[in-house]
């Protein structure tokens, strides 16, 4: 029942919460939102230079006939061909576009630009245009560039400025924004990016493109700010690539990214054509739109190149393939929260761009099975013309599903993501790997802090409703005369009651003591009346007496052996806590110091009081150490008492086995009775070689022994012969007689 209602009560202050700052939060994220929309990514405009010199071979050759196996014996092989500096431009730009249409469909647009003479724009800011098949036809109508056209005649430049022109239009998006928000449509954003792909001639000449359109970009603000279909540029990023042949130096050195001006940023960046041109607008498409990729590893598949099946396949018929992905980088939130990236390395390539490695789940579903999925994003992969891409696509679009999972090396494995296509687009789902909210809550003793079972559940139940928020009627006034803001005034409040608040029972004493909650309660206000302090000297007299009655606390005793802390030490450790709190408080008003000053005054004691605690306490020890030792001693005595007689049997035994083999010989004589070579301490009684010793009979036998030590033992005794003493031994001696050890007489 506590804890439903701390549950409960716990709800109702959330809520409360939300509703009280409903109105200025949704309205500050949808802002936020509008202007996260219009970003850099939302405009990106490609100009690419169409001029004679990208009629350049790039010198990055490729086999033409590698895949033919039988070659007739005298043929000739075809010659490796190689592509031209504007082929590899075009590729690797469409590759660009590819990507960013496979993972944005809507809302991200491209404006493709050739530049040579003049600037052709291939396409408009309307969604009809944004597709591959739109640009590759304009692409293929514009041709390959002229290599016996004049040079002179050709100049990146009108690109640069038509892409600038470009980015002051208003895209639909936009437009639509701005009639919602009507008086405010100035909120819109206009940010764009700018990706020209150009062989530059040097430093300088990147420097003069720069300058080129950061004067263009000044001028066409000044018309669209007298414009209604135009709109100004907030930001712009260009991104200046140098591509030249493979095997030359580079006449353009690379730069970071750097502010040339409030509205333009600029970096270039200087690359080898072909497939290294490639790989550099492959990380800067991940870098522009957010992206990250994911590597899915072990996916079975036959070793043939011109079947497909994509059934089940048996192991010895089947080899494992890995695709790389790439998708929105909210899919690995999870792994960064919880710092297991699984970064599996470089990816493809030998690029620098890290990877995360999923596994390819054995066990794959249909669709129509339900997951708990906390989000799903699209994806596209990086080498789409491969077999393993081409294969694991076709496999999703028919309608069937993967689960991953993350690779471990001990454990029970954990699926993390599930592949599968809705609509004709597939999407990485992520599964949620913790307790779903459907579940029942977990136990308290689960949480972070481990297998804790004495939290102070009762407490923070009357925590929570001291502090619960309520509506605000009457407006209050500090005491400065400002007005006092409702939400401030509750965080203010939950401060103070948390400045020293032990959450587990065995960390605390104070607030296990129902004779502190006078104090406990009234200190945490931010003022205390007279009444309020005298309630608080009356506890800590109380705790004195306490003291002086030499009263127990309850100090808990989990975890420690023994009797825990002397008396005197638990009260040292109520004091420390004790004022630990009143110092929390004690900048609150002047009344909380006076608190502060009776305490301090109560814990310094008179000395005759201390040399009285100090000379307890010695003796306390003293008798706690002889106790221990009479302890150690009672338990080892038996021990080693028993072990000795346990050693004299054994020596007797073997004694009298000897004499028995000597006597049962025939030509031996009768052996003489010997006296035993044992003192007093050492002989053994009758009972004892009968069979094993008793705890009687050992400790009647230590008591015998100890108490022959005190006294001088009887003449008789020590010479006596199984137990028996001749009398008037000197009579005899003087008749001329002698006895015999066995108690015989004989003359001389």
């Amino acid at each position: 029942m506590c804890n439903l209602q701390s549950q409960f009560t716990m709800s109702f202050v959330w809520v409360f919460f939300t509703v009280c700052n409903f109105f200025p939060l949704s309205m500050s994220v949808s802002f936020r939102k509008k202007m996260k929309i219009f970003s850099e990514s939302h405009k990106t405009v490609f100009v690419v230079d169409h001029c004679p010199y990208m009629a350049e071979s790039c010198r990055q050759h490729v086999e033409f006939d590698m895949l033919v196996k039988n070659r007739t014996q005298g043929i000739i092989p075809l010659a490796p061909i190689s592509k031209s500096l504007w082929t590899c431009s075009v590729e690797s730009s469409m590759e660009y576009c590819r990507i960013m249409y496979d993972i944005f469909p809507f809302k991200k647009l491209v404006n493709f630009i050739v530049s040579d003479s003049g600037a052709h724009v291939l396409n408009s800011w309307t969604q009809e245009d944004q597709n591959l098949q739109e640009l590759m036809a304009a692409l293929a109508a514009v041709g390959p560039p002229n290599p016996r056209a004049d040079p002179e005649c050709c100049s990146i430049l009108h690109g640069l400025v038509a892409a600038v022109e470009a980015l002051c239009k208003i895209t639909e998006y936009q437009h639509e924004a701005r009639t919602m928000l009507m008086e405010n449509a100035e909120r819109v954003g206009n940010r764009g990016r700018i990706i020209c792909i150009t062989n530059a001639k040097s430093d300088s000449h990147v420097r003069m493109l720069e300058d080129c359109v950061q004067e263009t970009i000044h001028e066409h603000n000044k018309l669209a700010a007298n414009s209604d279909h135009l709109m100004q540029i907030q930001k712009c990023e260009l991104v200046l690539i140098h591509t030249y042949p493979v095997g030359e130096d580079s006449l353009v050195s690379d730069r970071p990214k750097k502010e040339l001006s409030p509205v333009l940023t600029s970096e270039v960046h200087s690359v080898r054509a072909g497939r290294h041109l490639a790989t550099k607008l492959n990380l800067l498409v991940q870098q522009h739109f957010d992206l990250a990729s994911t590597t899915i590893t072990n996916i079975p598949m036959k070793p043939t190149f011109n079947v497909c099946d994509q059934e089940e396949q048996h192991a010895n018929t089947s080899a494992n393939y890995d695709v790389e992905l790439l998708h929105h980088k909210e899919a690995h939130v999870d792994f960064l929260k919880s710092g297991d990236n699984h970064v599996g390395g470089n990816s493809r390539e030998g690029t620098f761009k890290e990877t995360v490695t999923l596994k390819w789940c054995t066990p794959r579903t249909n669709s129509v099975e339900l997951h708990y999925c906390t989000g799903a994003y699209r994806i596209s992969p990086v080498d789409v013309n491969s077999r393993p891409s081409s294969c694991l696509t076709n496999f999703l679009l028919n309608g069937r599903s993967v689960l991953l999972e993350q690779p471990r090396k001990s454990g029970s494995k954990v699926i993390s993501h599930m592949l599968s296509s809705h609509g004709g687009e597939i999407f990485l789902h992520v599964l949620s790997s913790s307790r779903s909210i459907l579940e029942d809550p977990p136990s308290i003793s689960e949480g972070c802090g481990g297998r804790v079972t004495d939290y102070r559940i009762t407490d923070f139940g009357e925590f929570m409703r001291e502090n619960r928020l309520t509506p605000f009627l009457e407006p209050r006034y500090k005491m400065d005369g400002s007005l006092e803001i409702p939400l401030e005034r509750a965080k203010d409040q939950l401060e103070k009651h948390t400045r020293y608040w032990p959450m587990i029972i065995s960390q605390t004493t104070i607030f296990n003591m129902q004779a502190v909650v006078p104090l406990a309660s009234v200190i945490v206000k931010e003022t205390m009346t007279d009444e309020d302090v005298l309630n608080c000297q009356k506890t800590i007299y109380n705790l004195v007496d306490m003291e002086r009655k030499n009263d127990p606390l309850p100090i808990s005793t989990v975890g420690t052996r023994g009797k825990g802390p002397k008396r005197d030490e638990q009260y040292r450790i109520m004091w420390n806590e004790l004022e630990t709190l009143v110092r929390a408080h004690i900048n609150n008003s002047d009344k909380h110091q006076r608190v502060l000053e009776c305490l301090m005054a109560c814990r310094s004691k008179p000395p005759e009081e201390e040399e009285r605690k100090k000379r307890g306490r010695k003796r306390e020890d003293k008798e706690d150490k002889s106790e221990k030792l009479g302890k150690d001693y009672e338990s080892d005595k038996p021990w080693q008492d028993s072990e000795r007689l346990k050693g004299l049997l054994d020596r007797e035994k073997e004694e009298l086995a000897e004499a028995e083999v000597i006597k049962d010989s025939p030509d031996s004589p009768e052996p003489p009775n010997k006296k035993p070579l044992i003192t007093m301490d050492e002989m053994p009684t009758v009972e004892k070689a009968k069979g094993p010793m008793s705890l009687l009979s050992i400790w009647s036998n230590r008591i015998n022994t100890a108490n022959s030590r005190k006294h001088q033992e009887f003449i008789g005794r020590l010479n006596s012969v199984n137990n028996k003493a001749e009398l008037y031994q000197h009579l005899k001696e003087e008749n001329g007689m002698e006895t015999t050890e066995n108690g015989k007489a004989g003359r001389q």
